[in-house]
């Protein structure tokens, strides 16, 4: 059994020779702190403090990036942010109705909703309670080709209501309005966007796409009012 001699403090020469082939030891870096204090900083001036530097620093958290599966409760957050009142349906999601505006010649709804089989697609629908008549359907058409050209999202389209009742996710409307709808053959515009986000998104990121279609959306129906006497 051999015994270590006792620890030598490092001349700055030494310090200097092994710091160079990539000795980073403490007393290595404390006989090399020392020599730089002695060097610059005079006689009666206190040395720094010794601190063990066998500890680990402390990893630094970083803050949480807050991105979260789509959920109703954040579209909630939206609509209080905004602070539009909504009608939360068990299948429709929620249902804002706006009334008639400087933006819009017609009183419009809103349908926030999360749709698949994931709960990944986030749906934002828009229709109109004006009708189209049959002589007038070629003419919204042209609407709708002219905005989808013309704008990314939302899509436009008119929706052939009277056709077909939507029994899985809508409640049947009433019988009077699929009668009226059936003899008069009407449609109604409509717009829809959609976006899929499997691996969830920020509250604020949902709250700006949420935010910039409702904006894009009400240049549609300006258009459909005063360019297409829609």
């Amino acid at each position: 059994m051999t015994l270590e001699s006792p620890s030598r403090a490092l001349s700055p020469e030494e310090a200097l020779r092994r710091h160079a082939g990539g000795d980073r030891r403490p007393e290595v870096l404390k006989a090399l702190s020392r020599a730089a204090w002695e060097a610059y900083h005079a006689p009666w001036e206190a040395p720094p403090t010794e601190s063990s530097m066998d500890e680990p620093t402390p990893l630094v958290p970083l803050p949480p990036t807050e991105i979260r599966p789509l959920a109703p409760d954040m579209l909630a957050g939206w609509l209080e942010e905004v602070g539009f009142s909504a009608f939360q349906h068990p299948t429709r999601g929620f249902l804002v109705d706006f009334k008639f505006s400087l933006k819009s010649d017609r009183c419009v709804q809103l349908r926030l909703s999360i749709s698949g089989k994931q709960a990944d697609i986030l749906v934002l629908q828009w229709t109109g309670d004006k009708r189209i008549p049959p002589d007038q359907y070629v003419q919204a058409l042209r609407l709708c080709n002219w905005w989808n050209n013309e704008y990314r999202w939302p899509r436009a389209l008119v929706e052939q209501d009277f056709r077909y009742t939507d029994t899985n996710q809508d409640p049947p409307p009433p019988q009077e309005e699929v009668e009226a709808r059936e003899a008069t053959h009407s449609a109604q515009l409509m717009l829809d966007h959609q976006i899929t986000l499997p691996k969830g998104i920020h509250p604020n990121g949902l709250h700006a796409i949420i935010d910039a279609t409702l904006e894009t959306s009400w240049l549609f129906w300006r258009a459909a009012h005063e360019t297409w006497g829609l």
